[in-house]
């Protein structure tokens, strides 16, 4: 199953009033409906999308409607309203319009709740939700060029603010920032959505920190393997001088690095008598490789 369908199932067991249900409706009928000259078809893959909106027909006491499936590779389901029926349901729905060109009649919402309610028909109509677990990208597509406008518009009044792109003469709304994703399943109402994306956030945040952390680790690894084989080269310098000229607190602490080669200066400051700290042996290391550097 994929997300997009997950998502779609869970908005489409979520309760709605009568009001609201018009509205939802009316989202979808917009978003996924195919209008020609004497019905109005939608079709589904999804068993869950279909049942819902024969529901909702029923509520609205309209019942001139046909419910079909066909199989080819999946099974399609089909509900066909034919002419002269499909203006008795326009009526149920409301004072609106769906004749060419298809825009947004704002008479479809009688109450605050309804806008909510239709962009949650729009999504289950012609959404697409990406798992957050591989990228933040949410789709509504349409054919109809100034219904795409109108739903941008709209949706800016909520605070929700899609771009929009042309592809193969479909306008594709899209949404690809996280925050942008989250504010708009939250006001549909997908709030198990919402946590998945918060969880997922979180966890590539952890995720992140993590390989800093290992990656700075690392880093210090290789610098501090550098430095080691610096000191055993110029140690190595002087001890085939036998240590000429060498104070014998060098010496030890040349001896110690050779013995220990993998050890970080605080290490080796341990192994010292008597203990020195990490900045007093790094104070002796440089005294030895200068006296490399004069030889």
């Amino acid at each position: 199953m994929s997300y997009t369908v997950k998502v779609k199932e869970s908005l489409c067991r979520k309760n709605t009033n009568l009001c609201c249900k018009k509205a939802e409706l009316y989202g979808f009928l917009l978003f996924s409906g195919i209008f020609s000259g004497d019905r109005i078809s939608f079709r589904s893959e999804n068993e869950c999308i279909i049942k819902r909106y024969e529901d909702f027909f029923r509520h609205l006491d309209f019942t001139d409607f046909k419910i079909s499936e066909k199989q080819t590779k999946n099974i399609n389901y089909y509900i066909d309203i034919y002419y002269p029926h499909t203006s008795d349901l326009i009526t149920k729905i409301g004072d609106v319009s769906v004749g060419p060109p298809l825009r947004i009649d704002y008479s479809a919402f009688e109450n605050d709740c309804c806008p909510s309610a239709f962009l949650r028909g729009v999504f289950i109509g012609g959404g697409f939700l990406c798992s957050p677990e591989k990228s933040y990208h949410l789709e509504i597509r349409t054919g109809h060029q100034m219904l795409a406008d109108d739903l941008i518009r709209f949706a800016e009044e909520y605070d929700i603010h899609f771009k929009s792109v042309l592809r193969k003469g479909v306008r594709v709304l899209y949404l690809k920032n996280l925050d942008g994703i989250r504010d708009f399943l939250a006001y549909i109402g997908a709030s198990s959505s919402v946590f998945d994306f918060i969880n997922a956030e979180f966890e590539k945040s952890l995720k992140n920190n993590v390989n800093r952390a290992v990656n700075c680790e690392n880093a210090n690894i290789e610098k501090s393997i550098s430095a080691s084989q610096k000191q055993i080269k110029a140690i190595n310098k002087l001890k085939k001088k036998e240590y000429l000229n060498v104070s014998s607190e060098l010496v030890e602490l040349a001896e110690t690095r050779l013995a220990f080669p993998d050890l970080t200066l605080e290490e080796l400051g341990k192994k010292m008598t008597p203990v020195l700290s990490k900045s007093g042996v790094a104070h002796r290391m440089k005294k030895l490789i200068d006296l490399t550097k004069k030889r």
